[in-house]
């Protein structure tokens, strides 16, 4: 169910003829897919949204700004140009209806947010997924970026939880955003944290191992370099 904090969601429905929305458990159904410019949401309550991350410096968002992004949900339905950012503390999907109120998807309710940003090399695709096996502390819900997709899937993890630091002079107490990231390897529907040595690597992709161990001989493959890894798994996906 969509939902927002402190209040209760009416939809209404901005067009006309059968178009709908339904909460299914914490999922969504809906039956157009121009989402942003079918659906207002309105909280009948009149209560603003209440920011539980006030007192806590820094971001939980992987961009603090909106992007126009493509959303596809667990049950396969996708809506395009929603303005969208996502927690990655809490693993929601925030979004701004057609009547500009902010709202949020709750974790697990969202498989894939995709978009097209700037960076230092130009336009850039950055694709957000979820749905994967639990390991370490990640659970099915958590977001993965993907750096690369096929075969074999190089996926980024990027944590963030509320920290706490005291002052020993005043004893006040700071909160901030701290930041961690893991890389893991998702192939034959296991995921694994990376273990950047030249094994863990032939040992997870076996079923191509001598083709693999020659690239990376001949091509002086690092592995410990993200980007000769993200190369590495690339040619490997070509076999």
């Amino acid at each position: 169910m969509m939902k927002m904090k402190l209040g209760i969601l009416y939809l209404v429905l901005t067009c006309f003829w059968y178009q709908y929305l339904q909460a299914q458990g914490n999922g969504i159904s809906v039956s157009n897919d121009k989402w942003n410019k079918q659906i207002s949401i309105t909280d009948v309550s009149g209560r603003p949204f209440e920011n539980k991350y006030a007192d806590v410096n820094g971001t939980p968002f992987y961009n603090p700004e909106y992007r126009y992004a493509n959303i596809i949900l667990q049950k396969g339905r996708s809506f395009n140009s929603i303005k969208t950012k996502i927690n990655l503390e809490s693993q929601q999907v925030n979004f701004v209806s057609a009547n500009g109120v902010e709202c949020y998807m709750e974790a697990g309710v969202v498989r894939e947010v995709n978009y097209e940003d700037t960076s230092a090399t130009g336009i850039q695709k950055i694709v957000f997924k979820s749905g994967f096996p639990p390991v370490d502390r990640q659970g099915q819900s958590h977001f993965y970026r993907v750096l690369v997709d096929g075969n074999c899937s190089l996926l980024k993890a990027i944590i963030k939880h509320v920290g706490e630091r005291k002052n020993e002079l005043s004893g006040e107490v700071a909160k901030d955003f701290e930041k961690t990231e893991e890389y893991y390897l998702y192939v034959n529907g296991q995921i694994k944290r990376v273990k950047k040595d030249k094994e863990f690597i032939l040992n997870m992709l076996s079923n191509k191992k001598e083709q693999v161990s020659q690239f990376i001989t001949d091509k002086k493959i690092n592995i410990k370099n993200t980007e000769q890894l993200l190369a590495l798994v690339n040619y490997y996906n070509t076999l």
